[in-house]
């Protein structure tokens, strides 16, 4: 896949591709993984046809820079890095569509700007980086950028319903583990807010992204009527 990238303020290289014509869209891959992973499970390409899709490697991912320092990690980095991203792509409003770390990473951007829409997938509200989980992810490798990403995460707030603005669909599996979880009890505040909450039989976390099929029938409809 070819890179382009952009700089970010801290001067961190960040790697990222564009595809298709139409209504922008910003796909977030999770914290083990790169932004190809749209691209193997089907997703540009079926995409591309409606959307400018817009792929990017978070900082420590794939073809972007590596820093090795937990400050590096900070929320603001991520979205610091976005922004400078879809400035340089003339594209600042957008759909923003994220799994897994990605997803909570959309739901803070959408908190902070005006998005088109947002879609989050296998994330929940309330907080996720508590130090004791952050600890154990740390413990539990010895890969000093692991660790340092780990680390930085710590320092992240909680997101909340009520501070997201704009069209939101959050979706899981009923086999993705404690997300779906949380989700349930969650529900009544994030419908109390015009956000929708769709949970899809079978699915696991990392079927979020793959079952194509059937996450397409929920995701599509969406950003649609959004765009």
């Amino acid at each position: 896949m070819p890179n382009s990238y952009v700089v970010s303020s801290d001067g961190v290289r960040i790697a990222y591709d564009v595809a298709g014509t139409g209504p922008p869209m910003l796909l977030l891959h999770g914290f083990s993984h790169d932004r190809t992973m749209w691209a193997r499970a089907g997703w540009v390409e079926r995409l591309r046809a409606e959307f400018t899709v817009i792929t990017a490697d978070l900082r420590g991912c794939g073809a972007s820079d590596k820093p090795s320092t937990p400050d590096a990690y900070s929320l603001a980095a991520h979205l610091d890095d976005l922004a400078t991203i879809l400035r340089a792509v003339d594209r600042e409003r957008c759909i923003v569509w994220g799994w897994s770390l990605g997803a909570t990473i959309a739901l803070h951007l959408a908190a902070r700007v005006d998005l088109v829409a947002t879609v989050a997938a296998g994330t929940y509200f309330g907080p996720i980086f508590t130090a004791d989980y952050v600890e154990r992810r740390r413990n539990a490798t010895r890969n000093v950028l692991q660790r340092a990403r780990w680390s930085g995460l710590e320092s992240w707030p909680a997101v909340e319903p009520e501070q997201v603005r704009g069209p939101l669909l959050l979706y899981s599996g009923t086999r993705d583990g404690n997300v779906v979880r949380v989700l349930e009890r969650q529900r009544r505040s994030i419908e109390a807010v015009g956000a929708a909450l769709q949970v899809l039989d079978g699915l696991d976390h990392l079927d979020l992204v793959a079952a194509v099929e059937p996450v397409a029938a929920v995701v599509m409809p969406f950003v649609r009527a959004a765009a």
